[in-house]
């Protein structure tokens, strides 16, 4: 939360230094200036989105700064450019002492980034930051001491947004910042293996005013070093690696596109590794490894020179939300017919040609996305093309196998970095560093309709004459983990005022008890059908079944804060409880005399552990051969004896378990038919011991 919600700026001492504007009003782009932008922008380079304001705002120049009680400092600038759908900042100078916090908001409150701190200086000296909704933002800072040898900040520019890139979804008509209608939403496709590709792809904001995407790609070390691999053009003439931002698993949920993704998942700042202008490619270091709660998947790659099988890229067209577009044939190998950002003429022969999009296309904002094969594998990226929905032909990727070594320069090969060992690969699988170790667990079912259920004046997650306080989803899949954070699919919000609601977690079997966590959220200013990830300070420790919600007011006036639930048949398990003043804690079915229902509220939970029934204790040996698998595999483990197999799908939930023997240290587990094709967790448990493998399912 910013600083004034934790009641600092009402301890502000009368020690103010009120000698410069606290509002600054920058100018607007012109008509002119918008309208030239819109109309050239095109595949083959970045979607230019925002109008650089440049300036020179200091601590020492702007704002106001105040002296704290405590003799700390802190400074708060409210930035202005009117008619702006938002704002971003690039710091030309961003350098914070250890303690020091600064936030950045939109002016409600609502929409927050921070608190950045001195683990957020980066070697170049400056920092940029993804975009804030509105057309005023605010940045506040607390600290010790300013200047030389000191925290030092200096605001360079700040970009003003004339295309409305938050509201990408608000429309289905063609407006501009919209993608194409023939898109197919990146969650709504149910292959596992595409799936985990998704997550290694980010929207790439480019010095605060332009998009493209990228790809994070894997290494021979498997070291999870964050190498992601962009189109070259999307750097523009400027090069300016440092003031890129990385925005991971921005997609509409569980396939419900009228839902907005979180944008919150972002990393700041990069290297340049390898760079070539007449291959169209940027290799960039993240200045940062994407934290767990990401979960960041790290592709794999092919150096094939004859794909076999269908493609697909998986990109974010116009800043949208994550979407996939597929061909049936075979990519060729072709020359692109183009120049590039530095007017260079594009290699022969460097290119693959993808002649025709069976499903999607691409567009303005989708360079430098990835192409892959039907099993995963990285074989190129977007360069450019003239694919549209309305004639989806001939979009040009450039060849992993071109770049790889093609120049002689070090700095305009791929291989130093992708292949640190030297080893002669032509093909490496992806890593997963966080696979069953971080899982967002949802109970939304499949193709699930979200409701908004009446009830007396109300919903049954928000205000209503029932006084309902308390809304909370059951969670029982686990023994023990953690809660990194909580996931919230709101159909309404209506904020009176500086409007919040208070995050809970609790612990308890059938029924919420005993309160671990509860965190404000400030709803001003945010809509429904969008959806809001809630990052805990602390990852919150649990222990057999917990319940992750929300509580609300009923002051006069009352906000209303009401989520999406499900209306499941009468076999289904309800997990949706309510409290209110008179009742209690009651199950949804127990207190509206219905059938079962589930509220959209997912949980963030690592480290689980699946089952309360044994110690926790690795073995020695432990792995799983042939995997991918058919319909069966072979385990190899140190122990023998009898074991128990439990087999979960990537949202934790039971799919199959079954008994197992152990001789001479290996099982064979069969499965045939009854498990699709996709990505497992494999738990064993046998002699007081678990473990825990990915298992992959391919036929």
């Amino acid at each position: 939360m910013k600083v004034a919600d934790n009641g600092l700026e009402s301890s502000l001492s009368q020690q103010s230094i009120p000698s410069k504007k606290s509002l600054i009003n920058l100018e607007p782009p012109s008509e002119e200036y918008i309208n030239s932008e819109i109309s050239s922008n095109q595949k083959g380079r970045p979607l230019r989105f925002g109008y650089p304001n440049f300036v020179e705002l200091t601590p020492n120049n702007s704002g106001v700064l105040t002296v704290l009680d405590d003799g700390r400092l802190y400074w708060k600038l409210k930035i202005r450019s009117v008619g702006a759908y938002s704002l971003n900042v690039i710091f030309d100078r961003f350098h914070l002492q250890q303690g020091d916090s600064l936030f950045i908001y939109d002016a409600s409150g609502s929409y927050v980034i921070g608190a950045l701190t001195s683990q957020n200086n980066k070697g170049w000296g400056g920092l940029a930051t993804a975009p804030i909704p509105g057309d005023e933002l605010v940045v506040e800072w607390i600290g010790q001491t300013l200047g030389e040898g000191a925290t030092q900040i200096k605001i360079g520019a700040v970009n003003h947004d004339f295309l409305n890139i938050f509201s990408v979804l608000e429309s289905k008509v063609g407006e501009f910042g919209d993608s194409g209608s023939c898109h197919t939403d990146f969650s709504c496709i149910e292959d596992d293996t595409w799936m985990l590709n998704g997550r290694s792809v980010c929207q790439i904001i480019v010095d605060g005013t332009e998009y493209c995407s990228g790809t994070l790609l894997n290494n021979t070390n498997n070291d999870g070093m964050p190498y992601v691999l962009t189109a070259g053009h999307c750097l523009g003439t400027n090069l300016s690696p440092s003031s890129v931002v990385f925005i991971f698993n921005y997609e509409v949920p569980q396939c419900q596109n009228f839902v907005d993704g979180s944008k919150i998942q972002s990393i700041s700042g990069a290297e340049l590794r390898a760079f070539a202008d007449q291959m169209d490619f940027a290799l960039l270091e993240m200045s940062v490894v994407p934290p767990d709660y990401f979960r960041a998947y790290y592709s794999g790659w092919s150096l094939t020179s004859a794909p076999s099988s269908i493609v697909h890229t998986i990109h974010h067209p116009y800043g949208d939300v994550k979407k996939v577009a597929v061909s049936s044939e075979e990519p060729v190998e072709d020359t692109f017919s183009a120049t590039s950002r530095f007017g260079n003429v594009f290699l022969d022969d460097s290119h693959w040609k993808v002649s025709k999009w069976a499903e999607g296309t691409t567009e303005p904002g989708s360079s430098g996305a990835g192409l892959f094969t039907d099993d995963g594998s990285f074989i190129g990226l977007l360069s450019g093309g003239s694919a549209t929905c309305s004639n989806p032909v001939n979009d040009y990727f450039i060849r992993l196998n071109k770049i790889w070594d093609y120049l002689p320069e070090d700095s305009a090969r791929v291989d130093l970095w992708l292949n640190p060992t030297g080893e002669a690969v032509i093909s490496l699988p992806g890593y997963d560093p966080t696979a069953g170790k971080l899982l967002r667990v949802s109970h939304f079912p499949d193709n699930g309709i979200p409701q908004l259920i009446e009830v007396d004046e109300g919903f049954w997650t928000g205000l209503n004459d029932l006084m309902i306080t308390d809304v909370a989803e059951r969670f029982n899949e686990f023994a023990s983990g953690k809660i990194y954070g909580i996931f919230l699919i709101p159909g309404k919000i209506e904020a009176d005022g500086d409007g919040e609601v208070d995050i809970k977690i609790w612990s308890g079997s059938d029924k919420p008890q005993s309160l671990l966590l509860s965190q404000t959220l400030t709803i001003k200013a945010r809509t429904g059908d969008k959806e809001i990830l809630v990052l805990f300070d602390e990852p919150v420790s649990f222990s057999g079944t917990f319940f992750a919600g929300y509580s609300h007011s009923y002051d006069v006036p009352a906000d209303t804060f009401a989520v999406y639930q499900i209306s499941a048949d009468s076999d289904s398990e309800n997990s949706l409880f309510l409290n209110s003043d008179n009742g209690g804690w009651q199950s949804y079915t127990s207190i509206s005399g219905k059938n079962s229902s589930v509220a959209w509220i997912d949980a963030l939970v690592g480290e689980v552990v699946y089952t309360d029934s044994i110690d926790v204790e690795t073995f020695d040996t432990f792995y799983i051969a042939p995997n991918p698998a058919s319909s069966y595999t072979i385990l190899h483990t140190s122990e023998n004896g009898n074991g128990e197999i439990s087999i979960y799908d990537l949202n934790g939930r039971l799919v199959f378990i079954t008994d197992i023997d152990f001789n001479e240290n290996r099982a064979e587990l069969r499965f045939n038919d009854q498990l699709p094709t996709g990505v497992y967790l494999l738990q064993l448990k046998i002699n007081g011991k678990m473990m825990v493998s990915k298992l992959v399912i391919q036929r």
